[in-house]
């Protein structure tokens, strides 16, 4: 019979054979209610990371502090890395906290999506399409972009680069009317991915680069689950997911230039394949951005973010995360979530540092 464990349903041994379950070694993270069915899509809570675990296993972190990637500097992606510029990324952020706000049950986040539509074919990327789907009785798109690799170098895999565009807060979940301009959480997060839309536009790579905006991430992953099972049945090949989702509001780990790079420990995700690739993929990560960037890194379990769908399913991911989601910062999901909180300078070097492992991976 199934048990209740706080926000989760979880099905007995003997009732998992009606689980389509990617493999026997599972363990279900703290978001995810429903497992797999066959016939539908899984189910999340709406993502609170002020409840996630802040600390990677003990034994995973002896492991990584055992290791360390070595990183030969690359002056071609030195050259690249110094195209990021804070002004664009703060001309975005503006841009979305301009709207009355962005909540997936509002009329406004068809008008941020639009926008997001127009900006990626601005920049070039006629590629560029919604990816609709419905849920709970509203209409809504994810923005997809595609840069294609070299077909020599692509081998069929695309790295996926994902952020969500909505916002909530955390006083009313269905207030569709208030103020939320989601400064951090997550125009920071858009914001980078644009830029590097931008930067990496004329560069000719050799893996398929996909973008990826998600609706409907603060209800509980819509967007993002639906983009997943869409992935996965149509059996596209993606060599890492690259979730970005609040990465501009320093000051709440070690120092004012700490960001977290989340990776998969095997403490929050469903499947146990991908956890080594994700660590791997998360050292290198930390070398790129100890070479080539101003800021420390530390690492965190992937969480409550729109990386969890995919992971569900078998995709490696890892992340970037300031680490601000936490009960101590009111700005958290609040109409405080504002511009004059975002340092730019260190949104720069995180930006700086995703670029570089893309430059890295996508050769």
């Amino acid at each position: 019979m199934s048990r209740i464990k706080g926000n989760l349903i979880i099905p007995s041994h003997s009732e998992l054979k009606h689980f389509d379950l990617p493999s026997d070694n599972f363990f279900i993270g703290p978001y995810l209610i429903l497992i797999m069915c066959k016939s539908n899509l899984e189910h999340y809570e709406p993502p609170d990371k002020t409840k996630s675990p802040k600390f990677i296993k003990s034994e995973v972190l002896r492991d990584l502090n055992s290791r360390r990637a070595r990183i030969v500097i690359d002056p071609s992606i030195k050259d690249t890395l110094n195209l990021v510029a804070g002004q664009n990324l703060e001309s975005t952020v503006s841009k979305l906290c301009s709207f009355p706000n962005r909540h997936s049950k509002s009329q406004n986040i068809h008008h941020v999506s639009d926008w997001l539509l127009n900006e990626l074919k601005n920049i070039g990327y006629d590629g560029t399409f919604f990816h609709k789907y419905s849920q709970d009785g509203f209409d809504l798109e994810n923005v997809i972009s595609n840069k294609n690799g070299s077909t020599e170098g692509n081998n069929g895999e695309s790295m996926l680069l994902c952020a969500h565009y909505d916002t909530i807060l955390k006083q009313n979940g269905d207030d569709i009317v208030s103020k939320a301009p989601g400064a951090n959480d997550n125009a920071s997060g858009v914001a980078a991915l644009l830029e590097i839309a931008r930067v990496i536009y004329p560069l000719s790579l050799g893996r398929n680069i996909q973008f990826a905006f998600f609706s409907g991430e603060e209800q509980g992953l819509w967007g993002s689950t639906h983009y997943a099972h869409y992935m996965k049945d149509k059996g596209l090949n993606l060599h890492t997911v690259v979730n970005m989702d609040m990465c501009g509001e320093p000051g709440f780990l070690p120092s004012n230039t700490t960001t977290y790079i989340d990776i998969d420990d095997g403490q929050t995700g469903i499947v146990s394949t991908n956890n080594e690739a994700s660590k791997n993929f998360g050292l290198i990560m930390q070398g790129l951005a100890n070479t080539y960037t101003n800021i420390d890194t530390l690492f965190d379990p992937i969480d409550a973010s729109d990386y969890m769908p995919f992971e569900a399913r078998g995709y490696v991911c890892i992340g970037a995360y300031d680490g601000s989601a936490i009960s101590t910062n009111l700005h958290y999901h609040d109409k405080s979530d504002t511009i004059e909180n975002i340092d730019f300078g260190f949104l720069s070097e995180v930006t700086k540092m995703v670029l570089a492992f893309i430059l890295t991976e996508a050769r």
